[in-house]
């Protein structure tokens, strides 16, 4: 469950440093679209990693 944590810690990280960095004015929705996928990517790896724990 720690490692669990430690993924959905680095997601937000990685989600802060997208949404600080300026988009390109002309497709915002790109950035969101790319914090989304990273969401889910984060979230597969973290229930990986909680069934490699077990």
């Amino acid at each position: 469950a720690g490692a669990a944590a430690i993924a959905r810690a680095k997601a937000r990280k990685q989600e802060q440093q997208a949404g600080s960095e300026p988009a390109e004015p002309a497709d915002p929705r790109k950035a969101a679209v790319a914090a989304a996928i990273a969401r889910v990517q984060a979230k597969k790896a973290a229930q990986q990693q909680v069934v490699n724990e077990d």
